[in-house]
């Protein structure tokens, strides 16, 4: 018994010897806090990238596609996708190339009050302009689909040329330049 009580004490005593673990290192940067959240009390978001911030991260990211992102003259975003790439011939439902490019402006753009433009292209023949209004129709309806509000589009379509265009505005009406 006494060997078995000397035991428990040196072993209590060892535990008491060990280090605690190591600190983690302090939030840095601005607007850092070392406070932990308190409950109920809804964490601020960080703050959303700027249209530039955006047009240089998904042109990296789609780097090697025939997809463009390009800054306009004003400060809106355009984006370009070939025809070939958004919709099969004759119809209206979004193909997933297209839908990739969509996945990643509605994630860049969900949170904001931007404008967003979208044109897309009928067919010389056939429906014509009617179809590219039931293209602009879906890749709205698809970009609503993943959290971007409806009343922040407008829609157009043309036969010329064969790529469908989004534009992205935060400062008025988004055009195309």
């Amino acid at each position: 018994m006494r060997f078995f009580l000397i035991c428990l004490f040196l072993s209590a005593l060892a535990a008491c010897g060990t280090k605690p673990p190591a600190p983690s290192a302090p939030p840095s940067g601005p607007g850092a806090s070392t406070a932990p959240p308190t409950p109920g009390v809804p964490v601020p978001e960080p703050p959303r990238p700027t249209l530039a911030a955006e047009q240089q991260r998904l042109a990296a990211l789609f780097e090697g596609t025939p997809v463009v992102f390009a800054m306009q003259h004003d400060g809106s975003l355009r984006v370009e996708v070939p025809l070939r790439f958004s919709f099969d011939p004759g119809s209206s439902t979004v193909k997933p190339p297209l839908a990739a490019v969509l996945d990643r402006i509605a994630t860049s753009q969900r949170r904001g009050s931007s404008r967003v433009l979208v044109v897309a292209p009928g067919d010389k023949r056939g429906k014509g302009i009617t179809l590219g209004n039931d293209r602009a129709g879906s890749t709205r309806d698809y970009l609503v689909g993943h959290g971007i509000a409806a009343t922040r589009f407008t829609l157009s379509s043309v036969v010329e040329p064969e790529m469908v265009r989004i534009v992205v505005s935060e400062s008025g009406p988004p055009r195309l330049q």
